[in-house]
């Protein structure tokens, strides 16, 4: 079975601006990193490569390599697969000088189901220069042998491929070059899908003074004319066929790679745009690549936030202030104001919610202390209850179907159908309990002891007496339900507003159910909702009921 190596987080301890103590989640798939100018998002993509290496013999992090020269694997391109921060940014000598600056950030990885930490941090050496060659990254522990960067490979695609070849010295074509029939047919399939061309085109390879790549030949241009779209869409696309290929080579010893790219959507149109965030998806898939962009393109944030949410990540950085902020919980009409710097109309974006009647969606308000308001959106109404209540068995098919509306909505079902929620259905909880909600209540303040804190101590007040004189031996039969929402009915007004009072006394005996249902619908609205709630409100959630 082949372990793949994931890269989780980049923890900051204290880099140039950014804002001491940074945790920065790392998807297994996508993650986009997006913010205005001078946010340091390319900063960014150098501290994640400079702790990777792709060419030493040994290290003692892992053996799958030992038997490889790892020195002698190189990208279709003929490079090594690794980079360094000089290739993405300059450390400046006066700003960023360690005798003066201390930086040091971790990269968290996952590796055999273990967490590995690579500490990295920077320091000086002996130079006469005064330039940047004077700082230098360490990354781990100690300097014994088989220690330092971590074997994993890595490409980075920076700005120099967008560097007009108009502007090259020396432009040079490959005739000689050799890719494999599935690897031409590779290129230019997905040549052709991203950037929608109609002719049929082929790969062509070119060299410059500035950079290697492959373009694009048809019958009607070669690789010289290609636009700036082409030539950045050909050299991401070399870079996923260099990972093909790794796979292909190392065979059970891939262990997965990282793939780095600058201003992602540089150079193209919309549509090209759309098309290439599907494709990076997908080969992340296939290749087991973690692949991390820096973007201003608002179209690809919308679709990482809404459309692919499940295979991607957003880090937005925003600038208070001397110091750089991050936020991986945000939504798209703020990143969007963000780099705009203006305030926007938001969009509405609440779940449709349905439950059983007006009783359960009151009882789902207190169990979660009123927390998702601005979340959900519910139409049972006590005034309207009638025409706004659903069946269970009604939910329960509607939730069954494979219908893109009925999938967008949240359906919450009374405890005693609970057993019927079986793997098929996606969107659909039951309420805590093993009742339905009337009953539920009924046996639950026919246990409290008469003196219990519910019911009043002053004489004439409510008390346990008063509630059951009418239905003091209720049994639970499948034809009189009737019965106990009668009961129900006849009560409600000793409850306080929204039956507040009982549900609160509910929730302080059963504080482990209310709990459990909480961190289940958490999870479950988070994948069905358009703007996901935050940790802030399970964790306030939980704090109000251990409270009680």
């Amino acid at each position: 079975m082949i372990k793949i190596i994931r890269l989780k987080s980049l923890d900051i301890h204290q880099f140039r601006n950014f804002h001491k103590e940074l945790k920065l989640n790392i998807n297994p798939n996508l993650t986009l990193i997006v913010g205005q100018n001078a946010t340091s998002k390319s900063t960014l993509l150098g501290m994640l490569c400079q702790p990777f290496e792709f060419t030493a013999e040994y290290k003692v992090y892992t053996n799958v390599y030992d038997n490889i020269k790892k020195s002698e694997v190189k990208t279709i391109l003929g490079k090594t697969f690794e980079s360094q921060f000089s290739d993405v940014f300059r450390m400046s000598p006066i700003y960023d000088n360690p005798k003066d600056k201390k930086y040091f950030y971790d990269i968290e990885l996952e590796l055999d189901d273990k967490i590995l930490k690579l500490p990295v941090q920077t320091k000086s050496r002996p130079t006469t220069n005064n330039n940047d060659n004077n700082i230098r990254f360490v990354v781990g522990k100690t300097r014994h042998r088989g220690e330092g960067n971590f074997p994993h490979p890595v490409i980075y695609l920076g700005l120099n491929r967008l560097y007009p070849l108009a502007n090259s010295k020396k432009i040079e074509l490959d005739t000689s070059y050799k890719l494999t029939k599935d690897e031409i047919s590779f290129y230019s399939t997905w040549q052709k899908n991203i950037t929608v061309l109609q002719e049929n085109v082929s790969p062509e390879y070119v060299s410059t003074d500035i950079k290697d790549f492959l373009g694009c030949k048809t019958s009607f241009y070669d690789a010289e004319t290609n636009s700036a779209g082409q030539d950045n869409i050909g050299q991401i696309i070399s870079a996923i066929l260099s990972f093909k290929r790794l796979k292909e080579q190392l065979k059970d010893n891939y262990q997965g790679g990282m793939l780095l790219i600058d201003e992602v959507d540089a150079t193209l149109h919309q549509l090209a745009k759309i098309k290439l965030l599907e494709f990076l998806i997908e080969m992340s898939d296939i290749y087991s690549l973690q692949i991390i962009c820096t973007t201003h393109s608002t179209k690809m944030i919308e679709l990482c936030s809404q459309k692919y949410k499940n295979k991607s990540s957003i880090i937005a950085l925003y600038k208070r202030g001397n110091n750089i902020y991050a936020n991986s919980n945000v939504s798209f009409d703020d990143i969007c104001a963000e780099l705009s710097a203006n305030t926007i109309e938001r969009k509405i974006y609440l779940t449709t919610t349905i439950f059983e009647d007006s009783t359960a969606a009151q009882f789902f308000k207190a169990i979660t202390f009123n927390m998702y308001n601005d979340f959900l959106k519910i139409n049972n109404d006590v005034k309207k209850n009638d025409e706004t209540a659903l069946p269970s068995d009604v939910c329960l098919r509607l939730a069954s179907k494979k219908i893109p509306e009925f999938e967008k909505i949240l359906f919450i079902i009374d405890g005693d159908k609970a057993n019927q929620i079986t793997k098929k259905y996606h969107n659909i909880i039951a309420l805590p309990g093993n009742k339905a909600l009337e009953i539920e209540m009924y046996y639950f303040l026919k246990s409290l002891p008469t003196d219990d804190e519910f019911w009043s101590k002053d004489i004439g007040k409510y008390n346990y007496q008063m509630c059951f004189k009418d239905y003091n031996s209720l049994e639970i039969q499948s034809n009189n339900i009737q019965a106990f929402k009668n009961w129900f009915i006849s009560q409600k007004k000793e409850w306080g507003r929204s039956n507040n009072k009982l549900y609160k006394r509910w929730i302080k005996a059963n504080k482990n159910i209310v709990l459990d249902f909480n961190e289940k619908f958490f999870k479950l609205h988070n994948k069905i909702a358009k703007i996901k709630s935050t940790d802030e409100i399970l964790t306030t959630i939980k704090n109000k009921i251990n409270a009680l």
